[in-house]
């Protein structure tokens, strides 16, 4: 009989796949499993039926893997979040550093890649500077303030505990949620629209002990205005150690923590103290504003800068570019290094913020630009040295068409989607780069997310 969806499965687990996934067979099918870990034996769900291969999700251990641990979360069985707290962390790092080489064989077509260890994390919790929390009125018309189920766009769990960030910011998030409830501040509904509360943003600086506090609400807030201006301060009054707290709107449909306008009556959303804390890395330091980019994991941030510095070799005459720059953090943190840095990014905010830190670092050698790097590429000069760090998608093909016509010495290419970076590096491969050594850095511990860097030199 043939397979259909909806079916129950057994199959036995015998690899991960990239995004996480078990690997299976079935029939000769290869079989995606979600929730399925090497060498469990599972029950899985057929939910998609394709002619080369099946997606299913485990509905029951019947045998479990032997490197299955006890998640220290209670909500992991229902959180969209760090999927891995079941899986032993030494593991995680084996099957993240295959991955980066998979990839490098596979699409990058180098035989023998010349991969490193992977550099594992410094704290395998509590290490994100940044969570976004969000709210919802559930069917009952109840708010709740937390984290979305597993697989659902439209339902929030009320989060008591998150292993990511800190205590505070789970303190921080319960006291928020009590304190909407009591004042009567409605939570914002995904599909209606209506309603004022949306997200609750905290970052924090890990190395600074700073802290900042976000509250995104919808654009209907009439009469709504003075409850959250008090709860802001309630909280400033109630946890030590906040720098700032500030209210932004979202008043678009798109249901995402970031806000396009301030409230009329505050200047820049401030609520409580400033619209900004400070982060360190290293002897720099960087100013993060509610919507700024910034690496999320400071610790491996620090880690993952100085394998740049290391496989980069810099010398004091070195000219370099920084492509896809964000806030400018790596080109600050490499400047003492080199002769000129020149920075490309097409978010015009982020431009800004990279040249308030240039400033706040006293730094006169680096210059920012703002636009798309494919259009800017070409007029950008020579350099001794390229650094890129392009998002998932990777380097657009015509900016990486403008890299090659550049011809740097040496290309150092960070990563966050092996996949896109083996395409690229096989493009360098042919117009005369050879890859010289490349490693994995774990920068978000108990989720399949891969950084990695690698160096590039031209023969």
């Amino acid at each position: 009989m043939a397979l259909r969806k909806k079916d129950i499965i057994q199959l036995t687990v015998e690899d991960l796949a990239f995004g996480g996934k078990g690997v299976a067979h079935y029939e000769g099918k290869v079989v995606f499993i979600e929730g399925g870990l090497p060498e469990d034996t599972v029950e899985a769900l057929v939910y998609k039926i394709k002619s080369s291969f099946i997606e299913a999700r485990a509905v029951q251990v019947l045998k479990p893997s032997p490197y299955r641990i006890n998640p220290v979360c209670k909500h992991f069985d229902i959180c969209g979040g760090c999927r891995w707290q079941n899986y032993q962390y030494d593991l995680q790092l084996k099957y993240k550093e295959e991955q980066v080489r998979e990839h490098l064989v596979r699409i990058g077509g180098i035989e023998n890649p010349p991969l490193r260890p992977i550099i594992a994390a410094r704290k395998n919790y509590f290490y994100r500077n940044k969570m976004e929390y969000s709210f919802h009125e559930d069917r009952e018309g109840d708010l709740k303030l937390g984290m979305h189920y597993l697989g659902f766009y439209d339902r929030i769990f009320d989060i008591e505990e998150c292993h990511l960030q800190s205590q505070t910011s789970n303190d921080i998030v319960n006291f928020v949620r009590e304190q909407c409830i009591e004042k009567q501040i409605p939570a914002y509904h995904i599909k209606n629209h209506t309603g004022v509360m949306r997200f609750l943003v905290i970052r924090e600086g890990k190395f600074t002990n700073e802290r900042l506090v976000n509250i995104v609400t919808g654009d209907n807030n009439d009469g709504y205005e003075d409850k959250i201006i008090r709860l802001g301060k309630d909280i400033a009054d109630r946890f030590e150690g906040i720098n700032s707290i500030i209210w932004t709107i979202n008043s678009r449909k798109a249901n995402i923590a970031q806000a396009d306008k301030y409230p009329e009556m505050l200047d820049k959303g401030v609520i409580f103290g400033r619209d900004h804390i400070f982060e360190k890395l290293n002897e720099y330091k960087f100013r993060i504003s509610a919507d700024s980019f910034f690496q999320t994991n400071s610790f491996q941030a620090q880690l993952l800068y100085d394998t740049v510095l290391e496989y980069a070799g810099f010398s004091p005459n070195d000219r370099v570019c920084d492509l896809y720059c964000g806030t400018g953090t790596i080109s600050i943190y490499i400047s003492s290094m080199v002769k000129s840095v020149v920075g490309v990014e097409l978010i015009e905010n982020a431009v800004k913020d990279a040249g308030i830190n240039a400033e706040l670092n006293s730094i006169k050698n680096v210059e920012f630009k703002a636009g798309k790097v494919e259009d800017i590429v070409g007029e950008l000069g020579q350099f001794d040295k390229l650094i890129v760090d392009p998002p998932r998608a990777g380097i657009h093909p015509k900016a990486l068409k403008g890299i090659i016509e550049l011809a740097p010495k040496a290309i150092v290419y960070v990563s966050c989607n092996p996949s896109t970076l083996a395409r690229d590096i096989a493009e360098l491969k042919e117009a005369g780069y050879r890859l010289e050594r490349s490693v994995a850095v774990d920068m978000f511990p108990q989720t399949y997310h891969i950084e990695s860097v690698s160096k590039l030199i031209r023969d």
